[in-house]
């Protein structure tokens, strides 16, 4: 989400994020953790945590539609292999495993030399199939976030998922080859023109050889040569048949399941070693804007750079419990505020602003009375700024000082309010 967010801000511009970033200045920290959080939060307010969610889902549904779709090519490849009675057994050895095979070529080739392309007609349908059942309620910039921030690792999330769905195909044939083999008779034979008998045993060796260390017998070489035409003994059947789901074991579904932990393993490690590229120009400059917020003593005038600003409150007011404050919004400093209460101070320019929502960012007030002039017209960044105001205290009141020529317009935004007295009463 956070490199979504760092697509959308260079192509797009950067959010309106003043008020976050002070909540996340005032957080104790590390810059990254500070990045992150920021991004999360526009997330949150600008609808892109929901799209990522409705994204994430997607993804999930078409995974699990593309699990049925493999168990429905397991089970029609082990069919389709078996679908003749006598079974020819290199051409049923071949349409068992040849299709894997080709197809691990290729994943192999392109892990190797196109690292960051997964090189599957699988991982094109899912993501097709991802973004179709999105129904476009998505950011285009999650998906190349994702691709950008993981770079040549992703090749191990493309890897174990190929593997998976693999495995899955493989695992569903294995099961009904062993079903029709445990309910059917089948007879089993070998053709060939330009082999001779001889050179079929040596295949039959070469490819038994693994299985047979895993317990897969292989045929006598009588049987091999007697099987050129296909024979009923039942001592024949269950030795080819052995043989054929050892070669498809080792040589299929083992070396997927292999490929697929081994993929699976490494993208888990890779995940752990992700950073974000905090020297990047742009996240630079968002890391200086993220600096964290100082506990500053506003009593000091000089300290915050204007020395005509007025600040009459100890900092030990809140410490202590009361935290009961006022403040003036656009009233000029010539107004005489009551003595008796907490005066933050006159907020009539950005800086001033900017002062005083650092600082209750810091030291959320437990009351807040607003003092405002209704001769001032309620604009968007008055409202905006008294917005801001409320969520930085417990408690919030508008106390209008006089009945100006905006006192109507003021009524209208039905703000809550209150006069000075009302800090005196009991938190």
């Amino acid at each position: 989400m956070t490199q979504t967010i760092h697509l959308i801000e260079t192509e797009s511009g950067r959010f309106a994020d003043q008020d976050i970033n002070r909540q996340v200045r005032a957080e104790q920290i590390s810059i990254t953790d500070r990045i992150v959080m920021r991004a999360t939060i526009l997330s949150k307010q600008n609808g892109l945590y929901f799209s990522q969610k409705i994204l994430i889902q997607s993804v999930k549904l078409s995974f699990v539609l593309l699990l049925l779709l493999s168990v429905f090519l397991g089970s029609s490849l082990a069919l389709g292999a078996l679908s003749q009675n006598p079974i020819n057994l290199y051409w049923a050895l071949f349409s068992l495993l040849g299709v894997h095979l080709i197809t691990l070529i290729i994943w192999l080739g392109s892990f190797f030399f196109f690292t960051n392309f997964g090189g599957s007609l699988l991982i094109h349908c899912w993501l097709w199939l991802a973004k179709k059942l999105s129904q476009k309620k998505t950011v285009q910039q999650l998906i190349p976030a994702f691709v950008e921030l993981f770079g040549s690792r992703i090749r191990w999330l493309i890897g174990f998922v190929l593997n998976l769905f693999w495995t899955v195909i493989l695992s569903c044939a294995l099961l009904v080859l062993v079903v029709l083999f445990s309910t059917k008779h089948y007879s089993f034979e070998w053709q060939t023109t330009l082999l001779s008998s001889d050179t079929i045993v040596r295949l039959t060796h070469y490819l038994g050889y693994l299985p047979s260390l895993f317990g897969f017998d292989i045929p006598k070489d009588e049987i091999i040569k007697l099987s050129e035409n296909a024979l009923n003994t039942g001592e024949i059947r269950s030795s080819w048949a052995v043989w054929l789901l050892g070669v498809f074991i080792v040589y299929g579904l083992m070396l997927r399941f292999l490929c697929m932990v081994f993929c699976g393993v490494n993208w888990l490690i890779s995940c752990r070693q992700i950073q974000l590229n905090i020297s990047h120009s742009d996240y630079q400059a968002l890391a200086n804007q993220l600096q964290p917020l100082l506990i500053v003593n506003i009593e000091d005038a000089d300290k915050l750079g204007n020395s005509n600003y007025q600040w009459n409150f100890s900092m030990n007011s809140i410490e202590d419990g009361k935290g009961a404050f006022l403040v003036a919004v656009d009233v000029q400093e010539s107004w005489h505020y009551p003595k008796s209460v907490s005066f933050l101070g006159f907020l009539n320019t950005r800086e001033q602003r900017s002062k005083i929502l650092d600082y209750l960012q810091l030291r959320p007030a437990k009351k807040l009375l607003i003092a405002i002039d209704t001769d001032r017209t309620p604009d968007r960044g008055v409202l905006n700024f008294i917005n801001q105001l409320i969520n930085k205290s417990q408690q919030t009141r508008i106390w209008f000082i006089n009945q100006g020529k905006q006192y109507h317009n003021w009524q209208l935004h039905s703000l809550p309010l209150a006069q000075s007295d009302w800090l005196s009463e009991d938190i």
